[in-house]
């Protein structure tokens, strides 16, 4: 078994609204690993992330919702199916996505959208190490270390913060 969750950073909204509209609440619990069903961090940059454990395909009508008035950005990492996507989102419209589906071959990468420059770079590296191999999926990385590059974030590594529990466990409703 391994990964399988939605990040979402969004910047430009308050984090009370942001649990308002994904419909959650805060609890007074705060960890150092985000392994409840939803997690909530103030992040560096002002912005707030959500680490999500259940409900976690990607959304667009959540995405449109949570980037009314914000800008978005938002990584999805399955690493039993091996699916990865990028998206980023602003005033409630896709601005891009960037998507890797295993079963549609270990090169496959669709894109939509302008994107970032850092794309090509993450894109060419993991492309090379992928050439001739077939027992490891390289490409799986691109949309999650793209997400990274932009928001400094990966699933499966600590968030860089002042606190060592910088994670609060927000409760369903």
């Amino acid at each position: 078994m391994g990964f399988r969750v939605l990040l979402i950073a969004i910047e430009g909204k308050a984090p009370a609204e942001i649990r308002r509209q994904l419909d959650v609440a805060p609890t007074d619990e705060f960890c150092d690993v985000p392994d409840s069903p939803v997690n909530g961090a103030a992040i560096p940059n002002g912005g707030y992330v959500l680490y999500i454990n259940d409900r976690i395909s990607p959304d667009d009508a959540l995405f449109e919702t949570l980037s009314r008035g914000a800008s978005l950005l938002a990584c999805y990492a399955n690493e039993t199916t091996m699916c990865s996507f990028a998206a980023m989102w602003a005033n409630g419209e896709e601005q891009w996505s960037v998507l890797h589906d295993c079963d549609d071959g270990l090169n496959h990468l669709l894109t939509t959208g302008i994107l970032p420059e850092q794309l090509g770079t993450i894109r060419e590296q993991q492309l090379a190490k992928q050439k001739g191999v077939t027992d490891v999926d390289y490409v799986f990385d691109v949309p999650v270390s793209f997400f990274e590059s932009l928001t400094g974030i990966h699933y499966a590594k600590n968030i860089s913060c002042d606190s060592e529990t910088p994670w609060q466990v927000l409760r369903r409703q």
